[in-house]
C-alpha cells in the first residue's frame, strides 16, 4: 500500500460534529484505549499496515484496506472525547508527516487529525466513521448520486492540482488577532472567518497541556460554521492563573488547518 499522503486523506479522519464530553473514564478503560492507539500508530510509523489491520473493527477492515495511509514519522495522542458510556471515543492524533507545499519541496509538519475508536468484544478497535467522512470543506458528499458520463463528464471543471488545493485548504480560515493580553475579570475576543463554501468545525486546544489546566476558558458563539461564515471566540482567565504566555490553537475540521495564537496573562 502506498505511503504517499494525498491532500484529501485528511477527510477520512475528520470530525464535523462534536460528541458530548462525559465524566472522567475509568482508569483501566483509558489506559486500554491509549495502549491500543499507541500500538496502532506505532505500526503506521513502521509501515506495517497488515499488522495494524488486526486492530481494526471487523466492519471497517475493507475501508482500512482501501484508504490511503498517513506517512507518519512520529505521533502523539492529544485530546480524547468519550461517548456511548465510554464504549466509543474520538481521539485527536498529532502526527508528523510530509506535506506538499506550493513552490517548495515536501516538508515534515505536525498535522492534527481525528481517529475513531470503539469497544468490540471488550477490545478497543479503530473504525472508519462513514458519517463524518461525507462532510468536506466544499459541502456534503453524496456517494449515491449518479455518475456523469459522456459529454456531461467532459463538461465538468478540472479539479485543482494537489499542491494548490492543499494551499487553499490551509489558508481557508483566518483569525483577526494572534496575540491577546488577558486579565482576570475582563474577557477578550477573536474573530474566526471562513472562506470555505462548505462546513467547518472549530475547537480550541493547548499544545502543552489540557486546556482545562491552563486556567483559560474559551467559548465560541458557534462551533459549526456554514459556508463563508464567521464565529467569535471569547476568552477569559481565572484570577488564580499565574502571569505568563500560553500558546493556544484553533483546530479546524475538516481541513485540519491550525490557527495559532498566544495568550499573555497579566495581573
Amino acid at each position: 500500500m502506498s505511503r504517499l499522503l494525498p491532500c484529501l486523506f485528511v477527510f477520512s479522519f475528520l470530525l464535523t460534529a462534536q460528541p458530548p464530553k462525559l465524566d472522567k473514564p475509568p482508569q483501566d478503560v483509558d489506559d486500554g484505549l491509549r495502549a491500543r492507539i499507541t500500538k496502532f500508530y506505532d505500526l503506521h510509523v513502521a509501515g506495517k499496515y497488515r499488522q495494524a489491520e488486526q486492530l481494526v473493527a471487523e466492519d471497517s477492515k475493507d475501508d482500512f484496506y482501501v484508504l490511503s495511509k498517513p506517512d507518519l514519522k512520529k505521533f502523539q495522542i492529544g485530546n480524547i472525547e468519550y461517548s456511548d458510556n465510554f464504549t466509543k471515543a474520538k481521539v485527536v492524533i498529532i502526527g508528523s508527516m510530509p506535506v506538499l507545499l506550493p513552490m517548495a519541496a515536501g516538508k515534515i509538519m505536525d498535522m492534527p487529525f481525528a481517529s475513531y475508536w470503539k469497544l468490540e468484544d471488550g477490545t478497543w478497535c479503530w473504525y472508519y466513521n462513514k458519517v463524518v467522512s461525507l462532510d468536506t470543506p466544499f459541502g456534503r458528499a453524496n456517494p449515491s448520486a449518479s455518475k456523469p458520463s459522456g459529454n456531461d463528464a467532459a463538461s465538468l471543471p478540472t479539479a485543482p492540482d494537489p499542491q494548490t488545493l492543499m494551499a487553499q485548504l490551509q489558508s481557508a480560515l483566518n483569525i483577526d488577532r494572534t496575540r491577546i493580553e488577558l486579565k482576570p475579570g475582563k474577557s477578550e475576543t477573536i474573530k474566526v472567518t471562513s472562506s470555505l463554501p462548505g462546513k467547518a468545525s472549530l475547537s480550541v486546544e493547548c499544545p502543552l497541556r489540557p486546556l482545562a489546566q491552563t486556567g483559560i476558558v474559551a467559548k465560541f458563539d458557534k462551533r459549526e460554521l456554514k459556508g463563508k461564515d464567521s464565529a467569535m471566540l471569547t476568552l477569559s482567565v481565572d484570577e488564580k492563573t499565574p502571569a505568563g504566555n500560553i500558546p493556544l490553537m484553533i483546530m479546524v475540521s475538516p481541513t485540519n488547518q491550525v490557527l495559532n495564537f498566544t495568550v499573555t496573562i497579566v495581573h
